[in-house]
């Protein structure tokens, strides 16, 4: 059968949520303070390399990055032990024995791996700089493409927590902030692999498909998981606050340990907040757009595919106006042809994963929920 989208969850449906074990609840929280952590500590990262420069594995921002990594991996251990003498096995979110012996809820599985591989490849970091210098920040080097994919791991394991958690307001909004958080953090590990695989298309501007497929999925997952109209609206104002936020703290916060550590700033530096170009600032007006679509898919009685894929077209399209307006080399015409394709793609895509994160937490008769 088709799910339609609603306006907001029934108390049929709030009944049909599981009740999810205090630990995974506190547990989804506290990968939102360590994940929120280290995005704090990578976008001043950014910041510092292109107003400063010269940096080691040892400066703040990257100490406040691994910091948050280490936030997500003690939470995900602490979760999992607890979960394994608790009998995970007969409640909670569906888990996996691992090593035969410790029974891992999936988020907090997700989560530790990629907190693992983000502390790996931190020791790889610091072998590069040893090597090539401390200076060299290219995104496509091992390992900072390792770094990227390990952070991106961590972001898709804090939505998987808070897909769990809906069975509160509470707990929505906590869903809204957690994608909020992802979808400004997903530059990184998105635009690299875009410039890898996009890179060789003439005309095309790789980063652009990057952000543009974030912007679609992530929207689509808050419309799937919500199956509301509020919430896209509220992820978008929640970007908004954290974009915010960033750009406020992350040149003053710059400034501030340059002149701590005797470091000048570059000749050039304008003491400009990066993070308002790191992702489309106008994303929010996309997202007040697909709460908008669901709305009216919701009176109309249209099926969620199609709303989703086309919310995805826009939001593509959407990257690529903000990117040529600031000034990105891209033949416009072709990108946004492009970019509209990937995003309907990555939409879909999305809807399709928010139909599996949804039975995390529900009850056994939700396996007769199935997308069109």
């Amino acid at each position: 059968m088709t799910v339609q989208p609603r306006t907001d969850p029934s108390p049929e449906t709030e009944a049909s949520i599981r009740d999810v074990p205090r630990r995974e609840v506190t547990g989804a929280w506290f990968l939102m303070a360590g994940y929120a952590t280290l995005l704090l500590g990578m976008v001043w990262d950014g910041q510092w390399h292109g107003d400063v420069g010269p940096d080691n594995f040892f400066t703040a921002p990257h100490l406040l990055l691994y910091a948050g990594t280490g936030i997500v991996g003690l939470t995900c251990l602490t979760v999992v032990l607890l979960t394994t003498w608790g009998g995970g096995a007969a409640s909670g979110t569906p888990a996996v024995t691992v090593f035969r012996t410790f029974r891992a809820p999936w988020p907090f599985l997700v989560g530790g791996l990629g907190a693992s591989g983000n502390l790996l490849y931190g020791g790889v970091d610091l072998w590069w700089h040893d090597v090539y210098g401390f200076d060299i920040a290219v995104p496509a080097t091992p390992s900072h493409l390792g770094l990227g994919l390990s952070i991106q791991v961590e972001i898709f394991a804090m939505v998987m927590a808070f897909a769990v958690l809906r069975r509160t307001r509470a707990q929505r909004w906590g869903l809204a902030l957690a994608v909020g958080l992802a979808t400004m953090g997903s530059t990184s590990a998105f635009g690299m692999v875009s410039e890898l695989v996009f890179g060789w298309i003439p005309g095309i501007a790789p980063r652009v498909l990057g952000l543009g497929a974030v912007s679609a999925l992530m929207l689509s997952l808050v419309v799937g998981l919500t199956r509301g109209a509020r919430w896209p609206a509220a992820t978008g104002l929640v970007f908004l606050a954290v974009q915010g936020a960033l750009a406020l703290f992350a040149p003053a916060a710059t400034r501030w340990y340059a002149e701590a550590i005797g470091q000048p700033m570059r000749d050039y530096a304008r003491n400009l907040p990066q993070s308002l170009i790191g992702f489309p600032a106008t994303f929010p007006l996309v997202a007040l757009l697909a709460a908008g679509a669901v709305w009216w898919a919701a009176r109309r009685g249209t099926g969620p595919v199609g709303v989703t894929a086309a919310v995805g077209a826009v939001a593509g399209i959407n990257a690529a106006l903000f990117y040529n307006v600031v000034g990105m080399e891209m033949n416009l015409l072709v990108t946004l042809v492009a970019v509209a394709g990937v995003g309907a793609g990555t939409g879909w895509l999305g809807w399709q994963c928010a139909t599996l994160l949804r039975r995390f937490g529900r009850f056994d008769q939700i396996g007769r929920e199935v997308a069109a």
